[in-house]
């Protein structure tokens, strides 16, 4: 599920080579708008009904929506505008590494070494495949506000997802995203420019896919599996944009996509199986303290 839901993503990674001559924030404004239609309609054909949410989750969504979303694309555009656009890549292709790291010390837990390890294989293929460039200055701290953005539109609805279902929270980040990138983009672009028929397949796509399926599915994967398990999955993103790169002509497909892949799949095998070791010590310890409390001998009733 959160493979498939990062790989959605990755794959409109290539799809937005369509869009280059468009304007960038009437693109994303359209396309959040889109979505947010889309999932507006899904919510009302199954009749769901959200509980009142409290402040401190729009606070989330809110958050969702200026960094996971609005700022991540203004920082993407800023960051390759200076440098090249496999280093802004590359700096957001190390998100494993954060949330396998920053995830337990935020909930105050030591990280485990092999997660840790996994993570670093799966960042290191996400840099195999997307290369290395140049960049100064103010295109390395964008990519860097790009990652923190990557990070935050998981960590920051992980919380809010125990209240609101992933529709729900879908739903109402892509409203606000939508919103604030198109006064972005009648304050910097003019306003709404019409797309030609590749532009316009392009966003459908991105809305579509990339969106409503993607950020469901995601959210789905974060809520059952938490932040830190289905970060680690964002290593994929890279390996499934150079993929359909490579499928739509956007770019050949190297030995170095190759490699990479490999390199995230090894892993994201090793950090998994970790998790699922630890999973089984959990269980198994469970089923211990179960059995010594049944072979306790029972107390002798007192009068």
């Amino acid at each position: 599920m959160a493979a498939t839901g990062i790989s959605a993503v990755g794959a409109g990674v290539a799809v937005s080579s369509y869009l280059t001559a468009y304007p960038v924030l009437t693109a994303q404004a359209v396309r959040y708008g889109l979505a947010a239609a889309i999932l507006a309609a899904v919510a009302r054909r199954r009749g769901a009904r959200e509980p009142r949410l409290p402040l401190r989750v729009w606070a989330r969504i809110g958050m969702v929506a200026v960094t996971g979303m609005a700022l991540f694309n203004v920082a993407v555009v800023r960051a390759v505008r200076s440098g090249d656009p496999a280093v802004a890549a590359t700096v957001v292709g190390c998100a494993p590494i954060v949330f396998a790291l920053g995830v337990p010390l935020l909930e105050r837990r030591r990280p485990a070494a092999l997660v840790g390890a996994g993570a670093c294989l799966v960042a290191g293929g996400a840099v195999v495949v997307e290369g290395f460039g140049t960049a100064d200055a103010a295109s390395l701290a964008w990519s860097a506000v790009a990652l923190a953005c990557e990070v935050a539109f998981t960590v920051v609805a992980a919380p809010a997802l125990r209240v609101v279902t992933p529709l729900g929270l879908s739903l109402r980040a892509c409203a606000a995203a939508a919103a604030l990138l198109a006064v972005g983009s009648v304050a910097l672009e003019g306003g709404l420019t019409v797309p030609d028929r590749a532009e316009l397949l392009a966003i459908g796509y991105l809305a579509v896919v990339s969106t409503v399926v993607a950020f469901l599915l995601w959210y789905e994967a974060v809520r059952r599996l938490g932040a830190e398990t289905a970060g680690l999955l964002s290593g994929l993103m890279p390996v499934a944009a150079a993929m359909v790169g490579a499928l739509v002509g956007a770019a050949p497909l190297r030995w170095q996509t190759l490699a990479g892949a490999c390199l995230v799949a090894a892993g994201l095998g090793l950090a998994l199986a970790r998790g699922r070791e630890s999973d089984r010590g959990r269980e198994g310890a469970g089923e211990r303290a179960v059995a010594a409390a049944r072979k306790r001998p029972a107390p002798v009733p007192r009068r």
